[in-house]
């Protein structure tokens, strides 16, 4: 059995866990990152929609709209200066009927409240004339929302991670974790069960859909601070034909989801979706060609002439979600030492979208408790 000792140990090498990685490292930290996978980003960061949000329908006071505004002007400057490949589509949030234009205007309203800035009331002819192939009776203009290449950025943020001297060790999977002497002991085994004791002073639990499994390994941590995680699966369907349609394209938000909406890739080629389901297998990345109907039926509301034969099963993608309640109620959960009395430890739950948006102003509120 092999021992090792460093200053701070991240589980989970997603986009969150990879930002706070290199955020502690910048600031001359020992950092060791643990990830079960084989590579970086296999998980939530790697199966969604890729979109710089704006911050348009959190609830106000929120962690989730506190760190999305913030994170999207920090990520344009991180991608311009790194030069990671994104486009500033901008959005337009069209309404399918009259009586949905008055939540268009409680969503610019709630938008507003969270710091948005220059969003814009468009009626049925403004919207045509920016996208003719829409049909709408109305919509909102989003200029801050976009689209990145989250591979390109999380091999950034692992970039400089390591040139920090940052560690990361793949295909390590956390047995057990124990407080001994004021520090963390983390059993580890690889895939062929070979056990490591890793010893810390800090741990954050970046998990992601896993969070809540690691959270329930540490010994002491009350499991009354341990949320129960479910997994909302989204699929996506490609489109196998070029449209010129330069803007992404949102319907009003359903109760669980943001609604199967119409997103650009960097290459411009179309995506829709993601739908949401509940599951309970964490490996059920398939995609059910007979959901090819249901999507067909909610794009050519705002998207008339896209018919099933135009689609192809894409990806799907799992998002960690602590309440069934609606949408735009639910919030990330940072657990620290004020809600569970255990120094040095950070528990992130909850982090699915806008976490890719969000990722280096989370990095930036966990590197300052550090």
């Amino acid at each position: 059995m092999d021992k090792f000792t460093t200053n701070t140990v991240v589980i989970g090498a997603g986009v969150v866990g990879l930002a706070i990685a290199k955020e502690i490292s910048a600031k001359n930290k020992e950092v060791l990152v643990l990830e079960k996978e084989g590579k970086i980003g296999q998980i939530t960061s790697s199966r969604n929609s890729g979109v710089i949000h704006a911050g348009m329908y959190y609830q106000s006071n929120s962690l989730k709209s506190k760190f999305c505004v913030e994170g999207n002007q920090l990520l344009y400057a991180y991608a311009k200066k790194f030069n990671v490949p994104f486009i500033n589509t901008k959005k337009i949030i069209v309404a399918n009927n009259e009586s949905q234009l008055d939540q268009v205007l409680e969503i610019k309203n709630q938008a507003e409240l969270n710091g948005v800035e220059n969003l814009e009331i468009l009626d049925a002819k403004q919207v045509n004339q920016l996208e003719p192939l829409i049909k709408s009776f109305g919509g909102l203009f989003v200029p801050s929302t976009g689209v990145i290449d989250q591979h390109s950025l999380m091999q950034s943020y692992l970039g400089e991670f390591e040139n920090n001297g940052g560690m990361i060790s793949y295909n390590s999977n956390v047995k057990k974790i124990s407080i001994i002497n004021n520090k963390f002991e983390i059993d580890v085994n690889d895939n062929e069960n070979n056990q490591t004791i890793i010893s810390c002073d800090y741990l954050i639990n970046a998990a992601g859909i896993f969070a809540s499994d690691v959270a329930n390994t540490i010994d002491g941590l009350d499991k009354k601070y341990v949320p129960n995680t479910y997994l909302a699966k989204g699929n996506y369907f490609s489109l196998n034909k070029k449209l010129p349609i330069t803007h992404l394209i949102y319907p009003v938000p359903e109760k669980i989801s943001l609604g199967i909406h119409l997103t650009l890739e960097i290459d411009h080629s179309i995506k829709f979706g993601p739908d949401a389901e509940w599951v309970d297998d964490p490996h059920d990345y398939s995609v059910n060609e007979d959901l090819k109907s249901k999507f067909i039926k909610s794009i050519n509301k705002y998207l008339p002439d896209i018919t099933e034969r135009m689609l192809s099963p894409a990806y799907a993608g799992l998002r960690p979600i602590t309440s069934k309640d609606d949408k735009v109620k639910r919030d990330f959960t940072i657990s620290t030492v004020e809600d569970h009395q255990i120094e040095n430890l950070i528990n992130l739950y909850a982090i699915e979208s806008p976490g890719l948006t969000s990722s280096l102003a989370i990095a930036r509120y966990i590197e300052e408790r550090i």
